[in-house]
Parts: structure tokens; sequence; C-alpha cells
């Protein structure tokens, strides 16, 4: 080989990057989220140096932010066999088995990592995360009220203790939790719209009120606020009010069925019996839905019309999975829009007339005895 051979060969080889340098550039590829590139740099370091720890911690954070669960806790893996006490690979493997919804594993991890770095509040809140998915809600509530206890405005953990408080019922420790998070950012309108819903779950209509207006000061066209504040008018028995109110979904959205079937009740209340009608029939496109059915029931009782009340409520009947309670819950609505005569007169009809099966003329029979 001659000189100018030799000089070639050692510039090809300086030119080689170093272990260290596909280390930097691997993370400075990671900070900028480009993870595919840096899960190539770092497979490219690992076939030099398989078992380099930052090598191994970059390609498990790289395949982990892209989905690669696989590699990524095989990285992991390798990385505690080296060092069982790696911080990264501890909180990074937690990570990936959260993903893989292997939470207990997850958490056994993470507890690992607290026993060294016992005040990260990140861990923390992945910890009571993965411990309320596990119904382990005890613990998930200490986790969650130790991050406060450090951090007391920490948006995550505040949010998730209310969470957790919503799910079990503790409706009132909600709504003072979520409301710490509005002393952080008045208009956070998704938790405006929660603590809303909350205050309407326990029949609060006017604390429930306030907090759907809020949400719509921040957004006018916010359908669940509008849905919400129309809500707690119908429960004050204020139909027009609420009326109002849902008109202004339609105008953006076609509605739910839900909406459709509440605004059908609301103009029945107010004996606007055409709109009703339309609102139930609307209702009825989503698929089957037994307060609307139930509800053009009423409607047709109302008219005296009682064939066409008597196929609805053949229709009730076919599709009922619970006979018992769904006649119930249709007597129910009669009485509740003060039509006892009306129910009275069609149960009477459908007796006469004989066109249901047993069973349902049975149940039929024992209403009457009852509303006599």
């Amino acid at each position: 080989m001659n000189h100018t051979e030799n000089d070639n060969s050692s510039q090809s080889e300086a030119k080689k990057p170093s272990v260290i340098d596909i280390s930097k550039r691997g993370r400075q590829k990671l900070r900028s989220r480009h993870y595919t590139e840096a899960r190539d740099l770092f497979s490219s370091g690992l076939e030099l140096e398989p078992e380099n720890p930052y090598l191994l911690s970059g390609m498990g954070d790289a395949c982990r932010e892209i989905g690669d669960f696989v590699t990524a806790e095989s990285c992991y893996s390798k990385l505690l066999e080296l060092d069982k006490n790696n911080l990264f690979a501890l909180r990074g493997l937690g990570d990936v088995c959260k993903k893989m919804s292997r939470n207990q594993e997850a958490v056994q991890l993470w507890d690992r990592y607290l026993v060294l770095r016992p005040q990260d509040k990140f861990v923390m809140t992945r910890v009571a995360d993965s411990c309320k998915t596990l119904h382990l809600f005890d613990r998930a509530e200490a986790a969650y009220k130790e991050i406060l206890r450090i951090a007391p405005t920490d948006r995550f953990a505040i949010a998730g203790l209310g969470d957790l408080q919503h799910r079990l019922g503790k409706d009132e420790e909600a709504i003072e939790t979520y409301d710490k998070i509005l002393q952080l950012d008045k208009n956070e309108i998704h938790i405006l719209t929660i603590v809303g819903k909350l205050c309407w779950r326990i029949s609060d209509f006017p604390r429930a009120e306030n907090y759907f207006k809020r949400a719509l000061v921040v957004d006018p066209q916010n359908t669940y606020a509008l849905f919400g504040l129309g809500n707690c008018y119908r429960w004050q028995r204020q139909y027009a009010e609420a009326l109002e109110v849902w008109q202004k979904i339609l105008l953006i959205s076609n509605g739910t069925q839900a909406l459709h079937t509440r605004m059908g009740d609301a103009y029945c209340h107010l004996k606007r019996l055409p709109e009703a009608e339309t609102s139930y029939i609307k209702s009825l496109e989503f698929g089957e839905d037994l307060f609307a059915t139930a509800g053009l029931i009423c409607l047709n009782c109302e008219r005296k019309d009682w064939e066409t009340a008597a196929k609805l409520f053949n229709r009730l009947v076919v599709s009922s999975n619970d006979l018992v309670s769904e006649i119930d819950a249709l007597v129910k609505r009669f009485i509740r829009l003060g039509q006892r005569h009306a129910v009275i007169a069609f149960f009477q009809y459908q007796v006469s007339v004989e066109n249901e099966a047993a069973e349902v003329l049975d149940e039929i029979k024992k209403h009457l005895e009852r509303l006599s």
C-alpha cells in the first residue's frame, strides 16, 4: 500500500462518528421530536457498543415514542440488567408497560424509581393514574394528595383527583377539587362544563347554571354548555328558556338523540304538540328510544288518536328487553305530563281491542287497577 492509500484510509477512519457523537445527535433528534431519525442513530451506535447505557436509554425512548414497545422494552430491560437502579430505564419501562395495559408492572417499576427519587411529581402522577385504572382508589387518592402537598398547583394532580372523586360519586369533593383549577384559569372551559354537570347531578341547578353560563362566555357555541344550560332550565320547569338554548345547538349541528327527545318533552309541556311530534320523530331517526316513543304515545293519547298510540305502544313492547320496567316508565311519563286520564283511557282501549300479547295485557290490567 502506498502513502496515498494510507492517507485515504486514515481520513476515512477519522470521518467515522464516535459513539459519543452519535449519542449527542440522537438526543438532539429526540428533543426535536424526530423520533425515527433518533432511533436510527441510536441503532447505529449500538452496533458499535451494544451495552452502552446512553444509547440503550435513547433507543428505548425513541422506540417508545414511535410505538415500537417491544424494542423499547428490550432496550430498557437490558439496561436494567446492567444497572438495576437505572432511573431512565425504570421510568421508561414503566411507561411502556402502561402503554401495553400492564399497569401493575408499571406501578412496581415506578415504585422502585420513587425509592431513588421520591419527590418526582411526574412519576408520582403516573402511579396515581395507574392505581386509578387498577381500581386501587385509596392508593390513587393518597398519591394525588401527596403530589399536591409537594406542588399545590399541579394541574395534572388536581384534575386526576377530581376525576377520581367524580368516579367514586363524591360530587361535592370533586367540585371543590376542580374549582382549584378554575382558580388558576377561570376560563378553563372543559373544567367549567364538568363542574356544571356535577352541580346538575346533585340537583344544584342555580350553581350548575352559573358554570354553564361562564363556559358560554368563553365559547358561545360550546354544545356541552348549551345542552347543560338547557337541562338546568328544563329541571326548573323553564321550558321556553330551555328550548331557546337548545335551538342554538341545532344552528351548528344536527343535535343528538337525547337533545331531540328532551326538546320533544319541553314542547309537550308547553302544549306545542306539532313541534313535539317533530322532535320525537327526529330522535327516533337516530334509533329506538324508549322516551321518544313514550312521548309520541302520550302525544297521540292527548289527541285521542288511540290507534296510532297503540301502534307505537306495540313498537315499544316488541323491542323491549324489560317489559315491566318500560310499561312502568311509560305510565310515570303520562303522570308527569299531567295525563293520568289519558293513560287510563289508553289502557282501557288496549284491553278492549285485545291486540297485545297476554303478558302485555296482564301488565296493562295491573296498572289500570293501581291507577283506578
